[in-house]
């Protein structure tokens, strides 16, 4: 219960998330251990449930990397994000019978619904605009996922008093997915870290500051593995 604890004392405490967005390193920090949950969220309440069955309820937290990013940045952003309106499909192209095949597009929908209605840009050396929103999806992806110079690139351009949201990408056997999703936020000392939730280490962050970072990314995300891995990522203004 500690993670739901802290989330409603700092909302109580600090309206619009003003104490997370001080340190949202440190806020994040008890997070990290938290297990994985397949589909596992926290709701607006602060109770652990599901994104598909929200009648579902948990003793201890547990998250999936959506469920993660989801709930972290409620604290983060001082938003409700009711989980119905994170997980829309906005473009109503990733329903059942979808072409592209059902959710395709969900990281990428879930990451541009959290920031809905704030002033947000994308991070990337070649994005064809710096909404979102109106990005093609399925045609611009962000940048390459293992390039170091991209990643050095966007890193340099999150401003003080930013954070990023990231969605992963992948073709498997023809097929697009926007498969995983992460927040990067910034600590007292200027390093960069990505916090994400895998199946394998529960919710952990990687310095993607250091060299030693950016390698164990690489070892998470398989260069090899499927096809052409992607990461778009989205800045936004932490609340003042």
């Amino acid at each position: 219960m500690r993670v739901a604890a802290l989330v409603l004392g700092l909302c109580l405490l600090a309206p619009g998330g003003t104490a997370w967005a001080a340190d949202p390193a440190a806020a994040l920090a008890p997070f990290l251990g938290a297990p994985y949950r397949d589909d596992g969220v926290d709701d607006p309440a602060g109770r652990h449930t599901l994104f598909a069955d929200q009648a579902a309820s948990f003793p201890t937290a547990g998250y999936n990397c959506s469920g993660f990013v989801t709930t972290a940045s409620r604290g983060l952003l001082g938003r409700p994000l009711p989980l119905d309106a994170v997980k829309r499909d906005r473009k109503g192209d990733s329903g059942p019978g979808s072409p592209r095949g059902q959710d395709w597009d969900f990281g990428y929908d879930l990451i541009v619904n959290i920031t809905d209605g704030l002033p947000r840009r994308v991070l990337a050396p070649s994005a064809p605009t710096s909404d979102p929103a109106a990005l093609d999806a399925s045609r611009f992806r962000g940048f390459p996922l293992h390039d170091n110079a991209a990643w050095n690139t966007a890193l340099s351009s999150l401003r003080p008093g930013e954070m990023a949201l990231a969605a992963l990408s992948k073709a498997v056997k023809g097929r697009l997915y926007y498969y995983h999703v992460g927040l990067i936020a910034t600590d007292s000392q200027g390093r960069k870290f990505l916090y994400h939730a895998t199946p394998g280490h529960g919710v952990h962050r990687l310095e993607l500051s250091s060299p030693a970072g950016m390698a164990a990314l690489g070892r998470e995300f398989a260069e090899k593995r499927f096809g052409d891995k992607q990461v778009l990522l989205v800045a936004v203004p932490l609340p003042r």
